[in-house]
């Protein structure tokens, strides 16, 4: 029964997190539904969110390739006293610039918080507390940019600078990756579209930035998770959310391309309208 509950955890986060229709959200949803009003990770959660960040890396594996050529020069170029030009750069190493400039607002999740721990606990916390109202507003406000983003895809408009694409881009996934509701592939590709980039190089941006994401909360999640994993959960777990992120991405790459949006659009917004209602109905009836 541990097996396959590992199984189906795996392809369902697996699945969620890819297609933006918000892993966080369903998770605390199903946590609100079955009583367990808790922020406590499990270990085999972690290891699933590993497992997602390999299989994305596996489908963009010559884009990974690529990055991790670019980032070894670099350090290369530093250690021989070389100058870093920002402003006359490659592509390769501009995507690179931008999405560790994306990622420098999740140190702020180490700040402090008192008896909470730290800020991501904060965040964390709100998500689970008996009532799935907040859940159902943010899945709803995923799907009404999605589908904004769906109806501006053929069209063209000037971008922002790139440090300020970034910054942005940033501060979205610091704050979907905590709460319930969001998404961080849905939030970065949307916004990273809004801001100027072109749909690919938005999508390969909410990729790279998800991986980064998901490595960290995971090995987060491993050390602290309140439930451990035993070794053929763990190896079920990796070889089932590996295999469906990497489906899952050919099936958004081939949603973007196509312009599908919109039907991921009306899912995240019926679910959302549902969860909302319910939700008010909750704070009712305490």
């Amino acid at each position: 029964m541990s097996i396959i509950k590992a199984i189906l955890q795996a392809i369902g986060q697996a699945i969620a997190w890819v297609i933006p229709i918000s892993e966080s959200g369903h998770s605390a949803v199903f946590h609100d539904f079955s009583a367990r009003y808790t922020n406590a990770c499990s270990q085999l959660t972690g290891v699933i969110h590993i497992g997602i960040a390999i299989g994305i890396i596996v489908a963009f594996y010559k884009l990974f390739l690529q990055l991790g050529k670019t980032f070894f020069t670099e350090w290369a170029d530093l250690f021989r006293n070389r100058r870093i030009e920002l402003k006359e750069t490659s592509p390769r190493r501009s995507f690179m610039y931008m999405t560790l400039l994306s990622f420098l607002p999740m140190i702020l999740y180490a700040v402090p918080a008192g008896k909470y721990g730290n800020l991501y606990s904060v965040f964390h916390r709100m998500s689970y507390n008996g009532n799935v109202l907040g859940e159902g507003l943010c899945m709803a406000l995923l799907g009404a940019l999605l589908f904004i983003v769906s109806t501006m895809l053929n069209k063209k408009f000037n971008p922002l600078p790139k440090w300020a694409q970034a910054l942005i881009i940033g501060i979205i996934a610091f704050l979907a990756v905590p709460t319930a509701g969001c998404s961080v592939v849905g939030g970065v590709f949307c916004i990273g579209f809004l801001v100027g980039l072109s749909d690919k190089y938005a999508l390969r941006y909410s990729m790279v930035v998800s991986v980064m994401v998901l490595l960290v909360t995971g090995i987060i999640e491993i050390c602290v998770g309140v439930t451990t994993v035993t070794f053929l959960q763990v190896i079920f777990a990796l070889i089932f959310s590996v295999a469906v992120t990497f489906l899952a991405v050919k099936v958004f790459v081939y949603i973007v391309n196509k312009n599908f949006l919109k039907y991921i659009a009306v899912y995240d917004i019926s679910v959302g309208l549902i969860c909302f209602v319910v939700g008010i109905f909750q704070i009712m009836v305490k």
